[in-house]
């Protein structure tokens, strides 16, 4: 199996020029196709607790965005919120018996997504960061880079296309990751990603917009998913119609913080969400979300409003 390289031996001056952001090592990877499915619907399902080996934490840390894959004794951890939710992200993954933490992936450098990382070092043995990599200098990114230092926590960034195998039968898709072009916008920028497991998708957006979702419609990948984690909060900006007519998502999550001065999420995308047909979720109105599957069969529950089964069409087949 392919999957992103081991980074080599760390020195000072590499770290130095990252946290300088003038180098950045990238470590390549080799895709293969990953499956997806083809004509999926939300049937009458069998009402009871999906008791899948995959679930995935859409957890509610207010105007921001964390999410934990858990699969088996493997742990994911995409993005933390802001700082002043670290102690959340932290208490949450203590509540789901995380002791150790095996890829943490900062989507984008900006500080709801990973200014809540602080307290995940200090808390939980990191085994590996994936970092989008691109050139910013705020304090909170500065810090972010020289903790993986100071740990000495192998670090990488991806290219779209690579792919990555945490636990066996588990995969997960680079959609979307910086160019390496001068000039990049964070939130275009951000490492989107697709998570496989059976005949199950989940895809991680980031903070993407329509500019990101229409190179990913053309780079030939596969976009088809059952579950997808809303772009930016819901910003009017990103989740296009174009976009949503690849993906067909059944369930939407919305991670977005009550009353935000931003308005989110906007109400274009949530009529644009409705109109693909997706069963929307929010973590300001329903708490932190849960999505577990066996590969075959999902459920959606929600820490206020409890649980959704759905099941795929037994008719329709995969398509690689």
């Amino acid at each position: 199996m392919n999957r992103i390289k081991s980074p080599g031996p760390r020195t000072g001056w590499c770290i130095s020029a990252l946290i300088l952001l003038a180098c950045i090592v990238v470590a390549g990877c080799t895709f293969h196709g990953i499956s997806s499915h083809a004509g999926t619907r939300v049937i009458p399902p069998s009402y009871g607790v999906n008791d899948g080996r995959l679930a995935v934490h859409f957890i509610d840390v207010g105007q921001g965005d964390s999410a934990l894959i858990l699969y088996d004794n493997t742990t994911v951890l995409i993005d933390a919120g802001e700082a002043d939710a670290g102690p959340r992200v932290v208490s949450y993954l203590k509540r789901q018996g995380v002791s150790d933490i095996d890829i943490l992936i900062a989507t984008h450098p900006h500080s709801d997504h990973i200014g809540g990382m602080q307290d995940v070092f200090k808390n939980f043995n990191v085994h590996r960061v994936i970092d989008s990599g691109i050139p910013y200098t705020t304090p909170t990114y500065r810090k972010f880079l020289q903790t993986i230092d100071q740990k000495n926590i192998p670090y990488s960034t991806v290219r779209r296309g690579d792919s990555f195998y945490p636990a066996p039968g588990l995969a997960i898709l680079v959609l979307s990751a910086p160019d390496g072009s001068k000039d990049e916008d964070p939130n275009d920028s951000s490492i989107v990603l697709r998570a496989t497991y059976g005949r199950v998708n989940i895809m991680f957006e980031g903070d993407a917009g329509v500019p990101t979702e229409e190179s990913m419609i053309h780079s030939g990948l596969p976009l088809e998913s059952q579950v997808l984690k809303v772009a930016h909060h819901g910003s009017p900006h990103g989740t296009g119609n174009a976009f949503l007519d690849r993906v067909r998502p059944e369930v939407a999550i919305i991670s977005v913080g009550a009353g935000n001065m931003y308005h989110f999420p906007a109400a274009e995308t949530i009529s644009r969400l409705e109109n693909a047909g997706a069963l929307i979720f929010r973590t300001d109105t329903g708490g932190s979300t849960v999505v577990r599957t066996d590969g075959m069969t999902f459920s959606v529950e929600t820490a206020k409003n409890g649980m959704y089964p759905f099941a795929l069409d037994p008719t329709a087949s995969a398509t690689a």
